[in-house]
């Protein structure tokens, strides 16, 4: 499966990290040599906001196993998917790697789908305030279905990781529950 899957994850990523970066470039290019406030926001913030995206990759994919507390992994959930509003319902105690890798990775996947759209995150998932049905293909991948495309990649990795943390993933229209 991970040979399959690595392709697929390496396109969503490169399509994800292509506009901060962009704009990176770009304002790089049109300081040359001069000093200028709003030109130099736009590359902070670009970076800032690929290094919080980064950080939340690495926490959906790559977890580590040290505990993370609840308060850290809410900063890394809202600061990684900028542009969508968070609102936070989860206890504060600490989480293992596995469990973060399925908050962030339901996070991530869900607010890539719906991009701008509010995400609430409470004990047992992450769901929109509206019905919204996932992409067949990320459906399928995260019942076991094999990845097809980048999204579908993020959720057969989420699906994995759900697996790893004991934890059963449901797919309803508003989003992504586990028990």
């Amino acid at each position: 499966m991970t040979d399959t899957i690595a392709p697929l994850i390496v396109k969503w990523l490169t399509h994800d990290f292509a506009s901060p970066i962009a704009t990176v470039m770009t304002a790089s290019e049109l300081l040359s040599g001069e000093a200028d406030a709003e030109i130099n926001g736009l590359v902070q913030d670009a970076a800032k906001g690929l290094g919080a995206r980064l950080r939340l990759v690495r926490a959906a994919l790559a977890p580590g196993d040290a505990p993370v507390g609840g308060a850290a992994l809410e900063r890394l959930v809202r600061e990684g998917v900028t542009g969508t509003p968070v609102t936070w319902n989860r206890p504060t105690g600490d989480l293992d790697g596995a469990q973060c890798a399925v908050i962030a990775g339901a996070a991530m996947l869900l607010a890539d789908i719906r991009r701008g759209q509010p995400l609430t995150v409470n004990a047992d998932g992450v769901h929109w305030p509206a019905p919204h049905p996932l992409p067949p293909t990320v459906a399928a991948a995260l019942a076991g279905g094999g990845a097809v495309d980048g999204k579908s990649a993020l959720a057969a990795m989420l699906a994995a990781a759900a697996a790893r943390a004991g934890l059963e993933l449901v797919v309803g229209d508003t989003g992504i529950t586990w028990a």
